[in-house]
């Protein structure tokens, strides 16, 4: 598997084929809440919760069937993997969760690729060899220019609760990617499966406090079921490529999830934001904003 996913080609199937299945993750969840009823913050968080779980249980049986062994961390990494697990699944997706519901899941497809230049501004902070060049700066600006643009208010405007929100737990994205970035070296499927039950059963105990819940039926199990292979499978797929393969090869593959995410948006929610000028053009942006601070970069940093 190591040496397959180390062929240059493999692995740029493998970033397309991760940013497919992450681009079908924010309506497909919003599908689920309009055919389960999921109505209160207490029922989405339980929804989440579940999910990401049952992506670390995924993952934690995968890495036990390839390795043939339990997968253990070891104990100087527990603590990085836990803080890991409640930054980059736990904090990040209860506030995301929470947004998506508040706008639209071709918005949010948009607003996730903020991920890629926080990462830019805030790694030379924590990171030594990482530095700010002048097309850093100007994909930076030229990408944060897009994601301004598809808050307007001609594609419907900014609210804390929705795009404010996602924002925010694309920062948390950045983190926990700071985070994985120390704590994930030699120990991929571990770290994967750790940190999703860890940010899985934190969402669950926060979601049982509020008392929420969702109907469980074929097609919750199916819809719950899907979503925790595209975190468990894209996840710790994304997390083996920036192992093998220099950062910047890989997470310019990112600029796809706008347009993979308004794709299935529009199959799977009959959102028509995809054919308006604007978004078209914020999309655009975005995507050129992610190739300038990823070109020939050298950088090793997980976002």
């Amino acid at each position: 598997m190591e040496r397959l996913l180390k062929k240059k080609w493999v692995a740029m199937l493998c970033a397309v084929l991760c940013t497919v299945l992450w681009g079908s993750a924010y309506p497909v969840i919003k599908y689920g809440y309009s055919q389960l009823g999921i109505d209160t913050v207490a029922d989405k968080l339980m929804f989440a919760g579940v999910r990401f779980f049952t992506a670390g249980v995924m993952v934690f049986i995968t890495a036990w069937i390839i390795h043939r062994r339990v997968p253990l961390i070891p104990r100087g990494r527990i603590g990085g993997v836990a803080l890991y697990g409640a930054v980059q699944t736990g904090l990040m997706y209860i506030l995301n969760y929470i947004g998506v519901a508040n706008t639209t899941a071709t918005k949010t497809s948009v607003l996730t690729a903020a991920s890629a230049f926080f990462a830019v501004i805030f790694a030379p902070l924590f990171f030594r060899d990482e530095r700010l060049t002048a097309l850093k700066v100007a994909g930076v600006v030229i990408g944060m220019g897009g994601i301004m643009l598809v808050n307007s208010d001609r594609l419907g405007g900014f609210t804390f609760m929705g795009e404010g929100l996602v924002l925010i737990s694309t920062l948390l994205n950045t983190a926990g990617g700071f985070i994985g970035k120390r704590v994930s070296k030699g120990i991929v499927f571990e770290s994967s499966a750790y940190q999703l039950m860890t940010g899985g059963a934190m969402i669950l105990i926060v979601a049982l406090i509020m008392g929420g819940g969702y109907p469980v039926n074929t097609q919750s199990i199916l819809i719950v079921l899907y979503l925790a292979f595209v975190s468990a499978a894209a996840f710790t797929l994304w997390t083996a490529l920036l192992v093998y393969h220099d950062a910047g090869d890989i997470l310019v593959f990112n600029m796809l999830i706008p347009v993979t995410g308004a794709v299935w948006s529009f199959f799977i929610l009959g959102e028509k934001q995809i054919f308006e000028p604007m978004y078209m053009l914020s999309v655009a942006l975005t995507a050129l904003g992610i190739i300038l601070v990823n070109y020939r970069t050298k950088s090793k940093v997980k976002s």
